[in-house]
């Protein structure tokens, strides 16, 4: 067997270790959609929190204009 036969079974073998299945051998379906529910969500977060930085800061500085010219501070 060549160098690169062993090394495509070794990762083939690596793929089969690391999917996770039920008890009658199925794949768990179940677990990768939850998984990916949680992965969704935490995406979701990140990006409302990037675009709600992005926002703020212009939104500060644009009060602090409007706040503090008047009062001659």
């Amino acid at each position: 067997m060549s160098q690169t036969q062993e090394i495509g079974r070794d990762v083939r073998q690596g793929i089969r270790q690391d999917i996770r299945r039920r008890r009658d051998g199925s794949i768990d379906v179940d677990f990768y959609r939850a998984r990916a529910a949680v992965l969704r969500t935490q995406a979701i977060r990140d990006a409302f929190r990037y675009a709600r930085a992005q926002f703020r800061a212009p939104l500060k500085q644009w009060w602090m204009r409007l706040v503090l010219l008047p009062s001659g501070r």
